[in-house]
């Protein structure tokens, strides 16, 4: 879910609302006048030129000018369906509100259901889209408005964590695809595959004893059950999936999907005999290095498949200039492969070769855009993409209009930039951003003017020099703001969401990158970020329940660093563990990786890119948003 945007799951959203879109517009009965006639393409081209508000008002008009009720409620859910396209939710959810349900055909029913999904899923309210969907029978209904339902449900079940009801969804949907439609029936089996990987071991082994009479559902859990066996059964591939074929001759699984699992046998999806890893052991990168050094080592002796033994050697990479040069000794002790280096400076450097003697998986990522090697893969805790997650969780989630609260310094501005540029290139506007002095307590003056409450003030005072004599006044905030992007650590945050409440902005909602959370839960001191939306690693999100056990031996041998650390160890233990897939997921751009940094795909120059769960602060204790 391929670093520059669109991502897959923004891709989704913008095909299923242009499905939406597409509902057929001409109703049936006489043609339309010529005032009519030309009112519908003025309102074409608006939607064309993508001036949502200004369509959608135009279909309006042309309901009110209809000659019947079918008629007058087809362009009445076209307005809320082009709302919906340029993510203006309220404005929809009003209109689709005032329709009569009882006046609306059977496919007229089915639309405003879907419509109504539609906003519940912007909302999160997966249950809902569920429940609103229930009664809709998808084999009375044109095959492009069912196809549309079943999509809808596939990422309700998703959300809801109910993976079978999802992958069913998604396989009731293919067979509605047009045989011809061979691009989208192919992006709907990479999500249904990628939903399949989700699911536990112990479940596909239940599923496998007592598999489920849909012989094409049934297909696809015995696949992904190879794909499971082959992480540490790679040399029996062939065998796996010729048993996989003669048991299901007819199954429509891509062939991409197949290629990619029979790859894995392939000399290219072998662990390196030897690995150097590239870590500075002074200065002030020394502590991170070393919780990821420590991290990489506990999933080497913690592997599943003990037979792989490389070589791991350490170098110390502590002075840049000597970056290029430690590289090189690397390369001429043996290594076939490369972790590091870790500062950005040197990434840069390798990124700047006409090409590398090693393949290489830096821990750090280069700011050059241009060519890089084709054998440097480029891996780390980039702040720069989570910023843009959070820019597209937003969106998803039906926001149009944003402010933003960042420290002062290169810190804030590269997390900013980031942020306004993914913001606005979804449609987003970003109304006005204010820096704050990170070090301060009191952050009441960049609060204020970003609410504009310093020009409520402003007018206040003006007002009363005006008249002669005090008024009663009560300041206000904005109006024309749907959410704030914040970008703070524990310390900042825990002071700015109480003042943003004292400002009249507690019901605003926030969202904010993984800085703001310690990684450890302290209900007591994170309390006051209750409602705080944010994205963070699974590694950090887990709630103490089911600690994994590599994680349970890092805690018990590094207790001091464990937690303040616990990102860098988790960077440690995927740089060890994707080295085999690297070059799978370079030929297969559908392969996952799911890691403790998140879920890792492979984006443009070998860029990986990591998905990261999200969760809110309740009661001081993140929980799954």
């Amino acid at each position: 879910m391929n670093n520059p945007l669109p991502t897959s799951s923004i891709w989704c959203l913008t095909l299923l609302l242009a499905l939406m879109s597409g509902c057929a517009l001409s109703p049936p009965g006489k043609p339309l006048q010529t005032s009519q006639a030309t009112l519908l393409k003025n309102a074409r081209q608006a939607e064309q030129a993508g001036a949502y508000e200004k369509a959608a008002q135009q279909y309006l008009q042309l309901a009110r000018a209809a000659r019947n009720t079918v008629q007058a409620h087809t362009f009445r859910l076209r307005a809320v369906s082009i709302l919906l396209h340029g993510n203006f939710i309220q404005q929809a959810q009003h209109i689709l509100g005032s329709i009569d349900t009882g006046q609306l055909n059977l496919v007229q029913q089915a639309q405003q259901r879907a419509l109504a999904a539609r906003i519940a899923l912007v909302q999160n309210l997966p249950r809902t889209v569920i429940e609103l969907l229930a009664p809709v029978n998808t084999t009375l209904l044109p095959a492009q408005l069912a196809a549309k339902i079943q999509e809808l449900r596939a990422r309700a079940y998703l959300r809801e964590n109910k993976l079978i009801a999802s992958i069913r969804a998604r396989i009731a949907r293919e067979s509605l695809l047009p045989a011809t439609d061979s691009d989208e029936i192919h992006r709907d089996q990479i999500l249904l595959w990628q939903t399949l990987q989700q699911l536990p071991d112990s479940t596909l082994a239940r599923l496998r004893t007592h598999p489920p009479p849909d012989d094409t559902l049934a297909g696809w859990l015995a696949l992904a059950g190879v794909a499971r066996q082959l992480q540490s059964q790679a040399q029996q591939v062939q065998q796996l999936l010729a048993d996989w074929r003669q048991n299901y001759s007819h199954h429509p699984a891509a062939a991409d999907i197949i290629d990619a699992l029979r790859a894995r046998q392939s000399d290219t999806f072998r662990r390196p005999r030897q690995i150097a890893l590239l870590l500075p052991h002074n200065g002030p990168y020394v502590k991170p290095a070393a919780a990821l050094r420590d991290g990489f080592l506990a999933a080497y002796y913690q592997r599943t498949r003990q037979n792989d033994q490389p070589t791991i050697r350490i170098y110390d990479t502590g002075d840049d200039a000597t970056t290029m040069a430690v590289y090189e000794q690397a390369a001429r002790d043996g290594a076939d492969f490369i972790v590091g280096p870790l500062k950005k400076a040197a990434v840069t450097q390798l990124a700047a070769q006409n090409r590398l003697p090693v393949t290489t998986l830096s821990l750090n990522y280069s700011p050059q855009t241009g060519h890089t090697p084709d054998n440097l893969y480029q891996f780390g805790l980039a702040p720069e993409d989570e910023a843009r997650q959070v820019a597209e969780r937003a969106w998803l989630d039906g926001n149009n209009h944003a402010i933003a609260l960042v420290p002062e310094g290169k810190w804030g501005q590269r997390l900013l930039d980031a942020f306004s540029e993914d913001w606005e290139s979804l449609g987003g506007s970003l109304l006005e951003f204010q820096a704050y002095p990170p070090a301060d307590n009191d952050y009441s003056q960049p609060i204020q003017a970003v609410l504009n409450i310093d020009d409520s003030e402003r007018r206040h005072r003006e007002l009363e020099a005006i008249v002669q004599k005090k008024l009663k006044f009560e300041p206000r905030r904005r109006q024309d703001v749907d959410f704030i992007f914040l970008a703070a650590f524990p310390r900042q945050a825990r002071l700015i969401r109480p003042q943003l409440k004292f400002y009249y902005a507690g019901k605003l909602p926030v969202y904010a990158t993984s800085h703001i959370f310690s990684g450890q839960t302290k209900p007591n001191r994170d309390r006051d970020m209750d409602g705080i939306i944010f994205c963070d690693i699974p590694w950090a999100l887990d709630n103490g329940q089911s600690v994994p056990p590599l994680r349970q031996t890092i805690n018990h041998l590094w207790p001091e660093t464990a937690g303040q650390y616990s990102r860098f160890y988790a960077l440690g233990v995927d740089a060890y563990r994707v080295i085999p897939f690297l070059n799978n997921m370079r030929t297969y751009r559908h392969e996952r990786f799911s890691g403790q940094t998140g879920t890792l795909s492979l984006g443009e120059n070998n860029r990986i890119f990591r998905e990261l769960s999200w969760a809110r602060f309740i009661h001081g204790i993140p929980r799954p948003y």
